[in-house]
């Protein structure tokens, strides 16, 4: 039955992810930002500019409290984080993007463990993709820890 609950959730997770690029794709970029808005509230209950202000540790803090789907939100959060910096990049603001980078690398890392091989897989390759972006910026306790703990995932 739980795990009834969490595919529900993946599979609702992924259905967003399609309808928010699709809408990016087709240029619909204010209408996409206004979903990331509303999927961030719905799925973590919290607005995203303010996921985007909190610490990384800040947000596992939040996420602990779901319990046993702590690690699913984890990566759905992750997920349209990514969204959010992408479509902040299409509209030249890298800047802006940089919190979303930063969050999604440290909830997918977090997360990482309790995935299942299939999904390892899928994510490592967008952890590396990440610790790419994050390694660029200064130095952080929080986020230096994971990216020299990358390697031995």
């Amino acid at each position: 039955m739980p795990q009834d609950y969490i595919m529900r959730l993946i599979e609702q997770a992924a259905a967003m992810l399609a309808a928010l690029i699709a809408k990016r794709r087709r240029g619909e970029i204010q209408e996409a930002r206004q979903d990331l808005q509303a999927l961030c509230l719905e799925n973590v209950g919290l607005p995203l500019e303010t996921v985007k202000g909190l610490s990384p540790n800040g947000i596992a803090e939040h996420l602990s409290t779901a319990g046993a789907n702590r690690y699913v939100r984890a990566v759905i959060l992750a997920e349209l984080l990514i969204q959010d910096a992408e479509t902040l990049e299409i509209q030249g603001e890298a800047q802006r993007a940089l919190p979303s980078w930063v969050h999604a690398f440290c909830l997918l890392f977090d997360a990482y463990p309790v995935l299942s091989e299939e999904e390892q897989a899928v994510y490592r390759a967008k952890l590396e993709a990440l610790a790419e972006k994050v390694a660029t910026l200064p130095p952080n306790p929080y986020t230096t820890e994971r990216l020299e703990a990358l390697d031995e995932l």
